[in-house]
């Protein structure tokens, strides 16, 4: 079993964990029970099966299934500490178990860690803004005998669904909606339930070195907002500064935009009733704690400066945003793809859907998002990174590249191949159409090439970043040959994509026990009507009663 799955990787296939867990729960014999103390300090039980191995390949394919089940519930559910119970008298297992702190660089400061060891960090910085540093994480090993037996607890009947009640709310107030994405901001402005301005801005944040560059545009945008959504409110929507609100806009031209309309309303200025910041990183509280996303690797590179220090400013974010809130209004942070499922959630509410097992979605853009609303309309505070979720222990041949080469399937953060931000995102389609068109399709691939939309750096081959910004033009490029009649290498690309999520279905199933099964898919990936269903058919393939909607 151990050989066909090694037979896979060296062929370069993908090899992925939900078919190794498969194999090894059926014909495993060594138990290794993972016993996961989460937040609210219920303990999840993963109880491991592992088979016997034979020589050094075997043994280490073995722990590198381990090393990711246990990183793929760190990333995902988090964790207070791990009580792992195991047969004391295996020597070569408690050998793994042992060295399992080290890979997980438990005893690391956070600036050290690198790797599997990353999680760890998130996971501190949420346990610092839960517990404000009275708890530290632990990973603790025990003889199988000493296992307690838990008894699962039984789920809360399901509460009614809320969303249909929620647009009432909005009725009487000026609300701004903003939402912080890898190549640019989104925002909006509603007065008493109606959409009256929308507004984006394009930026580059993980090249920024300083938290000021990331955190002042923001700040800017929403104080253009409140000037222009002021005068929308009094019914002077015609005297906003349409080239501030213009997408090309600079932030110069932004900051004078302000100036001018605060001047403007008068006694009309007025502030917002609250705000609702959607980030890419993890939230906790209306906080960002995460820190470990590609978003801020320009301030984590920054050697002349504190990164903790630095973050800070960002966590602080909902803090200098209360400036633009009427005294005592909210301003609620959230992550980017709970943000999503929410919002669906109220429109599907609104149009009368069956939400009473709440709603499970992903954002393919950028990044994969994950979004999960319970029936009860509460969002688990719970890092939730499955774009750093590990779903392929094979592909071997792209592990040779450096996270920076299109071709790669290494984390762009942590370095870790395998993880689910390469293969159902937007970096997905980019390393597959590298990795693809070349040799089976080189006429697209030279078309390509002849574009900009790739570029070769050496020997390294990259979707351009600057001095402009090909991403985008780059996946249009592939979903628009995707979208052409007959069978090509574009079609295939986005039918893996699917397969992908399907593997990615599997694992959320495994670990987090959502009540929805269907799952709903956002993001530039599915606008194309074409490109969404060849993603049904890729997921098709491997598990057909999974339901996707665009």
């Amino acid at each position: 079993m151990i050989d066909t799955f090694l037979q896979q990787a060296a062929e370069n296939r993908p090899v992925y964990i939900c078919d190794v867990r498969n194999g090894f729960q059926a014909r495993g014999t060594r138990p290794l029970h993972l016993y996961v103390t989460l937040y609210d300090r219920s303990i999840r039980v993963f109880p491991l099966s592992l088979p016997e191995t034979t020589g050094e390949e075997q043994a280490h394919f073995v722990a590198s299934y381990v090393h990711a089940s246990l990183y793929n519930i760190l990333s995902t559910l988090g964790a207070v500490r791990v009580d792992v119970y195991l047969d004391k008298a295996d020597s070569s297992l408690w050998s793994l178990a042992c060295h399992l702190p080290q890979v997980f660089q438990v005893d690391e400061a956070k600036e050290r860690r690198t790797g599997y060891g990353k999680c760890l960090n998130v996971n501190e910085r949420v346990l610092n803004a839960l517990f404000r540093g009275e708890v530290r994480f632990s990973l603790q090993l025990h003889d199988l005998s000493q296992a307690p037996v838990l008894l699962e607890r039984p789920s809360a009947p399901a509460a009614a669904p809320v969303f249909h009640r929620l647009p009432a709310l909005t009725k009487g107030k000026m609300l701004l909606g903003m939402d912080v994405g890898g190549t640019d901001v989104k925002l909006s402005v509603s007065v008493d339930g109606a959409l009256v301005l929308c507004k984006e801005f394009d930026w580059f944040p993980s090249a920024y070195t300083r938290a000021e560059e990331l955190t002042a545009p923001l700040l800017l945008l929403a104080r253009l907002l409140r000037a222009a959504g002021s005068l929308c409110r009094a019914g002077r929507a015609e005297q906003a500064d349409r080239r501030a609100l213009d997408r090309s806009a600079t932030l110069e031209e932004m900051r004078r935009g302000a100036e001018a309309m605060e001047r403007d309303a008068g006694t009309d200025l007025c502030l917002f009733d609250g705000i609702g910041l959607s980030f890419p990183d993890v939230v906790i509280q209306n906080r960002v704690v995460g820190g470990e996303t590609h978003k801020t690797q320009g301030l984590r590179n920054n050697s002349q400066l504190n990164y903790e220090a630095q973050f800070a400013q960002i966590t602080a974010l909902n803090e200098a945003l209360a400036a633009y809130v009427v005294p005592g209004g909210p301003v609620r942070v959230i992550n980017d793809g709970p943000m999503a499922a929410f919002a669906a959630s109220v429109e599907q509410g609104a149009g009368g859907a069956d939400l009473s097992r709440g709603f499970f979605a992903h954002t393919l853009g950028t990044d994969l998002g994950t979004g999960w609303v319970r029936p009860d309309g509460s969002i688990p505070d719970i890092p939730l990174e499955l774009y750093n979720m590990i779903i392929d222990l094979g592909s071997w041949g792209q592990r040779k590249f450096e996270p920076e080469d299109a071709r790669s399937i290494r984390n762009f953060n942590t370095q870790l191949p395998g993880s689910l931000q390469r293969y159902a995102s937007q970096s997905g389609a980019f390393r597959l159409a590298a990795d693809r068109l070349p040799r089976q399709a080189p006429e697209v691939f030279q078309a390509a090439l002849d574009r900009g939309l790739f570029r070769w750096e050496g020997a390294r081959l990259a979707v351009p970043a600057e001095p402009e910004d090909m991403r985008k033009p780059c996946l249009e490029f592939l979903m628009e040959q995707a979208a052409q009649p007959g069978e090509g290498i574009c079609q295939e690309i986005f039918r893996e994509i699917g397969e992908y999520l399907s593997v990615v279905w599997r694992e959320t199933n495994f670990i987090l026990r959502p009540e929805a099964q269907t799952r709903s898919l956002f993001g530039r990936l599915v606008m194309h009507p074409a490109c969404f269903q060849l993603i049904c058919q890729g997921a098709a393939r491997r598990e057909p009663g999974l339901r996707l909607l665009a």
